[in-house]
Order: structure tokens, then C-alpha cells, then sequence
């Protein structure tokens, strides 16, 4: 019997969009209705036509993020928003669980704000311990924690729900989240797991182009940016909870890409969430039976793989660019590794509207090129 999932996911796919070859960890596969919405005529953004599709968006985007809280949006990337919730709500200290180059990034920004940031680092693979943040978080010295739920550079999905309870259990810090990886891929609770900002990006899992970021505001988050006086200007998610009350954008917004997150969100209703966690678990554990049955390891502890992301490390023999080349050579992208994993892993982005018969076409091509010797790959012809 056809599985009811399988069927409802590829019978929303048309076949302009088939097959997709593409599987970076991001920016991900846009399918065609959604960039042909990009075509729309510019218009006024404070006007009868923008304001209505803003309001529309304004009232799908809680559901994604399984809140009551408002989410705002902003034209610029997720870095933008996660430079924004530090300096919104923290005037001296913040914690950073690091495990891997976003999360490392979140501390980086922290220290160019001038906060007396610490971190509590584990290497690149693992993810963090629970255990080990509730030792550090006691002392109450920390304005807020920053997580990364999926860090991108590994395929590590951190315990989001365990960390935040540990967190709120030991201390007032707010907990704010990088889910720019992992929002609309795999579930985010961020009213249950009691979050306060929450981040995604277009261009990832919700599978739009790249250009918006968005941030979700608890109310605790909201009470701390009254006592921060500098909090910048585009910088300032007061003023954007203000504006997004008003029915608008703090500044003039990408247009085309808000066309085209309308024309998802549509989407993705027809699918489901849960439907869609579902797929995203299966093409995880396709790909990782793949990996263990071809000697491909995955950099990312067992027990905390993502299911939007897998970073592998290829056999002994082969150099993983050589292998990235490879594939390109026969008309699929790849993610290369990223920062101190550059030249041991790539990564496989299953995220977004990747389906399995996608997923199996990469496989394919994967297993032809594994059984050549490494001296014939691409980029050492």
C-alpha cells in the first residue's frame, strides 16, 4: 500500500521542478511556483496591496514557530537577527553553548558588541551537554544563553527542549536560538521548551529564496529590551514589534522575496508540519543506512543527528573536496565542509522540499563514484 505521506509531498511537487540536484545545507531548493511568485510588480510597501500579504504572513509565521508570540521579519540575513536579539536584550553578559562555526559566530558577534561574553565550547560533533550548562547558568550571572539547534557546519541537532529547561530552571538568563537550520525541518516548541527569541532564515528549511529573517518575541524578551538603552536602529527589535503591530515592516522590505514566502506558507499548509517533520526524519535515516553501509561516517554523535543536515567524513583514501568535485561533475551540489571539518566532511542538505526520490538519485550517484578509486575522481584527473 503507497504511503499517504509520500504521496501527499510529491503530489504538491510539478514537473518543472523535477529532479532536484541540489542539496546544499543552504540556501535550499526553491520550487518553481514559489520563484515564479518573485515576478510580481514592485509596489508600495505601506500600500493596499503589500499590507494585505504582510498581514497574511504575519498570521501563518506563529504556527511555524509553534507560539502566541509575535514574529517579526526583517530584510537581511539570519546574522542580522541574531546581532539584533543580543543587542536588544543584553547590556553586559551572555553565555554561548558553542559546538560548532554558527555557534562559534554567535559568541564572535557578542564580543564585537563589546558584552563580556563566555563560552561553554564542546568539539565540533558533539553536541552540548544539559549537565554541563546547569553548572554554568547557577552562578545567575548570565543576561541570556545563546544555542545554535542545528549547527550547520556539523549536522549536530542540539537537545533544544533539555538546554532551555535547564536554563529557565537555574537562572532568569533568556534563551535565545539559532533554528535557522531547523524551523519548518524538524519540530521547534518554542512556547513549551519556553524560548524567548527565536531564529530562522528563508532560505533553509522554509525552502524560499534568500533575503528575510525572522524573529519570534516572548514577552519576558520584550520586558528586557525596555531596560537596554542601545539597542541601535536596525538593530532594535522594539522598533520592529512596533512596526509589525502596525501592520508593517520596520524599512523597505525585499518585496520579491515576501511574494515568494507567501506562495510557500501556502505550500507548506497543504503538506502539514507534522507530515513534513516526518519526511525529514525519513531522508535522514536514508542517508545515514547509506553512509554506514559505504564507510562514510557521519561527523555529527550518534543520538543528535539533524534531520535537515548531515555532515559525513569520507572513507580513509579519499579527500572529501575531491568528492563534492565529483558529484558537481555529474550535476549535483553539495555542501563542502565548513571551518576546522573544511577538508574531512561535506554535507548533504535534506531539508526543505527534498523528496526520497531526490534523495535516492544523489544516493546513486554517490555510490557510483565511491566504487572508483580516489585516484580517479574529478579534481584529480
Amino acid at each position: 500500500m503507497a504511503n499517504p505521506h509520500l504521496d501527499r509531498s510529491a503530489s504538491l511537487r510539478s514537473a518543472a521542478d523535477d529532479p532536484i540536484r541540489f542539496f546544499l545545507p543552504g540556501p535550499s531548493y526553491v520550487l518553481a511556483r514559489v520563484r515564479e511568485a518573485q515576478t510580481r510588480a514592485t509596489v508600495a510597501h505601506r500600500g493596499p496591496i503589500f499590507n494585505p500579504v504582510y498581514e497574511r504572513i504575519a498570521r501563518q509565521l506563529p504556527s511555524l514557530f509553534a507560539t502566541r508570540s509575535p514574529v517579526v521579519t526583517a530584510t537581511g540575513s539570519a546574522t542580522l537577527m541574531l546581532q539584533a536579539c543580543l543587542q536588544s536584550t543584553v547590556e553586559r553578559r551572555s553565555l554561548h553553548l558553542v559546538n560548532g562555526a554558527f555557534s562559534q559566530r554567535w559568541f564572535e558577534i557578542a564580543r564585537s558588541l563589546g558584552l563580556e561574553a563566555e563560552r561553554l565550547a564542546v568539539p565540533f560533533g558533539q553536541a552540548i551537554d544539559p549537565s554541563q550548562v546547569r553548572e554554568v547558568v547557577r552562578s545567575g550571572r548570565f543576561e541570556a544563553v545563546t544555542v545554535v539547534h542545528c549547527e550547520t557546519s556539523t549536522g549536530v541537532l542540539n537537545p533544544l527542549a533539555d538546554l532551555a529547561r535547564v536554563v529557565r530552571e537555574e537562572s532568569d538568563a533568556l534563551v535565545l536560538v539559532d533554528a535557522v537550520s531547523s524551523l519548518a525541518g524538524t519540530p521547534v516548541a518554542t512556547d513549551e521548551w519556553g524560548l524567548d527569541l527565536v531564529v530562522t532564515a528563508s532560505q533553509k528549511a522554509l525552502a524560499v529564496p534568500p533575503g528575510v529573517s525572522f524573529v519570534s518575541v516572548s514577552e519576558r524578551a520584550e520586558a528586557r529590551m525596555s531596560a537596554v538603552e542601545s539597542r541601535g536602529y536596525y538593530t532594535d527589535l522594539a522598533r520592529y514589534l512596533a512596526k509589525h503591530r502596525g501592520g508593517g515592516t520596520l524599512s523597505t522590505p525585499v518585496e520579491s522575496v515576501y511574494w515568494a514566502l507567501d506562495a510557500q506558507l501556502g505550500h507548506l499548509a497543504l503538506e502539514g508540519l507534522e507530515p513534513r517533520f516526518r519526511r525529514h526524519l525519513r531522508l535522514r535515516q536514508r542517508t545515514l543506512e547509506w553512509a554506514k553501509a559505504h564507510g562514510f561516517e557521519p561527523a555529527a554523535a550518534e543520538g543528535h543527528r539533524s534531520p535537515t543536515v548531515t555532515a559525513l567524513r569520507a572513507p580513509a583514501g579519499w579527500a572529501a573536496p575531491d568528492f563534492v568535485s565529483a558529484l558537481a561533475a555529474e550535476g549535483y551540489t553539495l555542501g563542502p565542509g565548513y571551518a576546522e571539518l573544511a577538508a574531512t566532511t561535506f554535507r548533504i542538505g535534506h531539508m526543505g522540499e527534498i523528496l526520497e526520490r531526490d534523495l535516492e538519485g544523489l544516493l546513486d550517484a554517490m555510490e557510483e563514484i565511491a566504487e572508483r578509486p580516489p585516484s580517479l575522481t574529478s579534481s584529480s584527473l
